[in-house]
């Protein structure tokens, strides 16, 4: 699914930890494809992008401990090709 970038404003201790990992950001205005889609401990939508691969980071989860992974980027930094909202049922798809 593509989608583009409405949102690329990262608060300052985010960037600074990406940075730390050498973790790259997708750019407002910038078209992108979603390659996975992950569901937060949160309840927040995370996307992996194709033009984006970025290392695994570490985390600390509440019951795992310190776990790595690839940092997704929240589906409400993005929008539709037409500007719209992207729903959960056009998310559905992608990891199918």
């Amino acid at each position: 699914m593509e989608v583009i970038c409405t949102n690329d404003n990262f608060p300052a201790p985010v960037l600074a930890f990406y940075a730390e990992f050498g973790i790259q950001t997708p750019k407002r205005d910038q078209m992108y494809t979603i390659r996975q889609v992950k569901r937060h401990t949160t309840g927040d939508t995370g996307v992996l992008l194709n033009e984006i691969k970025n290392p695994d980071v570490p985390v600390k989860h509440p019951v795992m401990g310190e776990v790595w992974f690839e940092p997704t980027f929240n589906i409400n930094r993005f929008a539709t090709l037409m500007g719209q909202p992207v729903r959960q049922e056009e998310l559905e798809d992608v990891n199918a």
